[in-house]
């Protein structure tokens, strides 16, 4: 199918709004569901065999990751906005973040011993803790532009004929870390009162998806004199010692 055939037909305004509805439905709909996951994988579905479970487990996380980047690469967004018209490419790109998380909640796996256990008081602690972790990423959500993340955004000031305005953020949360965002989903990957192997597998597995892409977005951004002058000033995530955070970012600058 040709690709004006396509941005024609989605373009039609009964169509460009279902889909935006769509989104906000499912989005919705995912944030629940990826409470339920983080917080605790156990009770998931039995897997008949250790390898069987890794590597599916392995094929959801992929499924989530590998289309997450590239949605974010200008060179293949160059390649499918020809099909897509204004303020929907955003709307994909949530939409699959969220088909990816309900596939993992309803399909992942589990496997391997108990690597933590915990109960009695501390057990709301750690309950307390995961609500702030989340409180901190509704924080830096707002601060981003609370439905920026997830494309709502785009679509809304597209149908009201408005266009999306970036700047570079050093308010609120992002006044004192580059990446709340991150930082707040890994505080919410971690901080669970049970933990299994197969709950370590996708922390590690996410931990190191997180932390790739976070050098890789401040390696593309730091070629701005404005994001190069405002990492100086202010760390990668709290409570990263400042000699590291240096580090990285000279290394960082020597590869541009």
């Amino acid at each position: 199918m040709e690709a004006q055939t396509v941005k024609q037909f989605l373009s039609k305004k009964p169509v460009f709004i279902g889909i935006g509805l769509i989104n906000i439905l499912v989005f919705h709909y995912a944030i629940l569901r990826l409470w339920f996951f983080l917080f605790d994988t156990s009770s998931r579905l039995q897997a008949p065999s250790l390898g069987i479970a890794i590597i599916w487990d392995f094929l959801l996380i992929l499924f989530f990751s590998i289309p997450h980047s590239l949605l974010l690469r200008s060179d293949f967004k160059s390649k499918i906005m020809p099909y897509i018209p204004k303020g929907l490419y955003e709307t994909f790109y949530g939409l699959h973040a969220c088909i990816g998380i309900i596939l993992m909640d309803e399909y992942w796996m589990n496997f391997g011993d108990s690597v933590l256990s915990i109960t009695g008081s501390l057990y709301y602690l750690v309950f307390a803790l995961n609500i702030l972790a989340w409180a901190f990423m509704l924080w830096s959500m707002i601060a981003t532009g609370l439905f920026r993340q997830s494309g709502i955004e785009h679509w809304y000031m597209t149908l009201k004929g408005k266009t999306v305005k970036n700047q570079l953020l050093k308010n609120g949360p992002y006044s004192f870390c580059r990446h709340p965002i991150y930082a707040s989903f890994l505080a919410m990957i971690w901080i669970t009162p049970h933990m299994n192997m197969d709950h370590l597998f996708l922390s590690l597995s996410w931990t190191a998806y997180i932390l790739i892409g976070a050098l890789l977005k401040d390696k593309r951004l730091m070629r701005n004199k404005g994001y190069a002058n405002y990492m100086t000033k202010v760390p990668a995530y709290p409570l990263v010692p400042k000699a590291i955070d240096n580090l990285m970012t000279k290394i960082l600058r020597k590869s541009v």
